[in-house]
């Protein structure tokens, strides 16, 4: 018998153990001063490239409101008028600019992508107008067309050739005014700037709905006008625009639809009798109800889906459609997608980077809308799960992997990545297959650099950290830093830590400055980081890191960091111009317009935790005495502990050490209350964690030293009460429930040992 109890005394022992590779026992972090993290270098020089309203329907007086609806994209449309240009400008009149210098003319468009061939195979010719070159000579200039009668639903649609980049230069408006207007009735319906994404020049479809119009005749205009960073409204130039394709399409109601999980709809209103308010009841979509004119809404979820809309005119009067069944949602099968704690690299092995031994957690990025996930984690606890968006915590250091399957009724998928688990270190956000380069601005200076494109600073953004983190600097690989005046030599350079507000630089924390002649550059084979330290700064969201000052471009001087050479994806970088800022992404090039810059912060992590790792909880019995937890910090913990009971404090104070054993002290538990409970806080001043102690009369099961833990110290002293060295305590030892305390008792407190961990 002493021998199978010696047994499962053993695996207990093995069973409680824990692996944690981690030293606990060095010194803590001071939070002020940064760690010692050997500078990285980037093994390879940057090679220089070249840079390749609410809508008021016109009706007439006395119509009852009757409610109507249709959905953008889908059911029958007719075209009432179009416009191609193949048969010349006809009753188009060009008002020119004071110069003479804005030119409107008929050409045939040709090349990959720029030919409207490849849009409408028929095409002949389209409207083109160029702006002049030379700033003094910018203007305003329109093309005014000929009387058109707008119908019922009718939407304004065409094709537009330009690029956004140019919307500095001169931007393109569409308007509209009513043919017995005079000429300040005109209202703008469309301009070159509301366009998003890639920022080369490409054809552009557009809509303008002129649903206010219905039953009128208009003109339409076109205007070239000033560009975004004309403050003085005096015109346009350099930009050219290419127009064809017009048409006008009136909309017909639809009955059915039938979409994707995920898709959005977008409903339109097509009531008359001068509605004032609408109110929609979508069943199955996001969101499910809208009193919006035109909703767009998501459907999340397969099934058969009703949609009623009810309109009310200025007289309370209403109008309800009601379309049964009218949405058919099918689902697809998921395709997984992992999102990491953390999105930033951990400089040494280019793998996101998370905190080691605290809980960080994982989201699902899956589309296709999954409804069960499995999740299996390396190196962390627990090794697998089967929520959407777990929590885990490393117990090893280092890279480690993580895999993920999704599946609904459609289909399987499946993704699987590694991560860095690391206290500290240098970050960035280059992929393992980036390399360093800078481009040329063709005259115009360097990209990033000195420049004449009045762009004035550059940002990258980094991820919110997996659990708060110090930011103590960060290293810009500088390619080129030479000047020949004194004043730009001397021109201070500066790197400022930024929060992010709604995606973009947002509150200054921070700076840091060198000048000009003082910045590292490396050598033709390697870059050189320049370290610009900051007062030490705490980061639980997304941020940026900034840098300006550098001179502007001339003759003779030369400033330029290191980005990654474009690719198709992961854009990171961002800059500011008179126009505030944007994404990097697609201003250069459209099919490879993302880049990151060789930017390297230093940060390190919050790592403050019990021991057993996720213990949050421990009971101790009603006489007054002492119990020992261990917990483990980076950087330590800051007295006096809050307690928000008067009879539990923590003595002692820290020893200075990442891992310290605390010595929690509570009172006597009055007579007549069976049990308390007190809140204890610990805080390393980036993070706080809570533990709660809980005193009761009867203790906690299998507590069986009642020390506050179940462990396997408990295993020795259970076997100890059984051989009878001790007396048996069986409101904590009684593990099984059989009014006995024997060696099934051992089975199963070693069991909750196990499960715990």
């Amino acid at each position: 018998m002493k021998k199978y109890l010696l047994i499962l005394a053993s695996l207990a022992v093995a069973a409680a153990a824990v692996a944690v590779d981690i030293d606990t026992m060095q010194p803590v972090h001071n939070p002020l001063q940064a760690p010692r993290v050997e500078r990285p270098v980037v093994a390879a020089q940057a090679v220089a490239t070249r840079l390749p309203a609410r809508a008021r329907r016109h009706e007439r007086d006395g119509e009852p409101v009757q409610a109507d609806f249709t959905v953008q994209g889908a059911g029958q449309s007719r075209t009432v008028w179009t416009e191609n240009f193949d048969q010349g400008m006809g009753a188009w009149v060009v008002t020119p600019d004071e110069n003479n210098a804005i030119e409107w003319s008929l050409k045939k468009t040709t090349g990959t992508g720029k030919a409207f061939a490849e849009i409408d195979a028929a095409d002949v010719q389209s409207l083109s107008v160029s702006g002049p070159y030379q700033v003094y000579k910018r203007g305003i200039s329109m093309i005014t067309s000929g009387v058109v009668e707008v119908g019922a639903h009718s939407t304004f649609n065409g094709y537009v050739y330009y690029s956004q980049n140019m919307n500095d230069y001169a931007v393109l408006t569409l308007q509209v005014a009513l043919a017995t207007a005079g000429d300040n009735a005109w209202t703008d319906v469309w301009n070159s700037t509301l366009e998003t994404g890639d920022g080369s020049s490409r054809w552009h479809k557009i809509a303008a709905d002129l649903s206010a119009y219905a039953g009128r005749q208009v003109k339409f205009r076109w205007v070239y006008g000033p560009g975004t960073s004309d403050s003085f409204k005096t015109g346009g130039y350099m930009a050219d625009f290419v127009i064809d394709g017009l048409s006008i399409d009136e909309s017909a109601s639809v009955q059915s639809i039938t979409v994707k999980t995920g898709d959005e709809v977008s409903y339109v209103d097509l009531s008359t009798g001068n509605p004032v308010s609408w109110q929609w009841t979508l069943d199955g979509a996001t969101p499910a109800t809208s009193t919006e004119q035109c909703p767009s809404v998501r459907y999340t979820r397969e099934g058969v889906y009703d949609v009623v809309l009810t309109v009310t005119d200025a007289a309370g009067h209403t109008s309800t459609v009601k379309r049964a069944s009218m949405v058919t949602v099918k689902g697809e099968a998921p395709v997984a997608r992992i999102i990491p704690p953390a999105t930033f690299r951990y400089y040494e092995t280019h793998l996101p980077m998370v905190a080691p031994l605290v809980p960080v957690q994982y989201r699902d990025g899956s589309s296709g809308y999954p409804s069960q996930w499995q999740w299996r984690f390396g190196g962390a606890t627990p090794a697998t799960s089967a929520e959407s968006d777990p929590w885990v915590s490393y117990d090893f250091m280092h890279q480690q992997d993580v895999s993920l399957s999704v599946a609904n009724a459609h289909g399987t998928s499946a993704d699987s990545l590694s991560v860095s688990a690391e206290y500290e270190g240098y970050i960035n956000n280059l992929l393992p297959t980036d390399v360093p380069a800078t481009f040329s601005l063709d005259g115009e200076g360097t990209f990033p650099g000195d420049n004449k494109m009045g762009i004035t600073e550059y940002a990258e953004h980094f991820s919110k950290p997996s659990r708060p983190a110090m930011v103590y600097g960060a290293l810009v690989y500088f390619v080129t830093a030479s000047a020949s005046s004194v004043a730009d030599q001397i021109a201070n350079v500066g790197v400022h830590l930024y929060t992010a507000d709604h995606g973009l630089p947002g509150k200054k924390l921070d700076s840091a400055w060198w000048r000009v002649f003082e910045l590292e550059t490396g050598s033709s084979t390697k870059l050189t980081g320049t370290w610009f330290e900051f007062t030490p700064k705490v980061v639980d969201d997304d941020f940026f890191i900034v840098v300006d000052g550098i001179p502007e471009h001339n003759d003779s001087v030369d400033v330029s960091f290191a980005m990654a050479k474009l690719r198709e994806s992961g854009n990171t970088a961002f800059f500011k111009n008179a126009q505030g800022w944007r994404p990097v992404t697609g201003y250069f090039s459209a099919d490879k317009g993302h880049t990151s810059y060789y930017i390297f912060p230093l940060i390190a992590h919050s790592a403050i935790t019990l021991l057993p790792v996720g213990t949050s909880e421990i009971h101790v019995p009603a006489a007054a005495g002492t119990v020992d937890q261990q917990l483990f910090s980076i950087f330590g913990y800051k007295t006096p502990v809050e307690s928000d009971a008067s009879w539990c404090t923590v003595e002692g104070k820290p020893n200075g050490l990442t891992l310290d054993t605390l010595h929690i002290a509570y009172g006597q538990l009055p007579q007549g209350v069976s049990q308390r409970v007190a809140t204890l806080k610990f805080t390393d001043g980036m993070d706080t964690i809570q533990l709660r102690v809980v005193q009761d009369a009867t203790g906690l099961m299998g507590d069986v030293n009642r020390d506050g833990l179940v462990n396997v110290g408990d295993v020795t002293e259970l076997i100890n009460m059984i051989l009878g060295q001790r007396d048996v305590d069986a409101a904590v030892a009684d593990l099984d429930g059989n009014g006995q305390v024997n060696v099934t008792d051992v089975t199963a407190l070693v069991s909750l040992i196990v499960q715990q961990q």
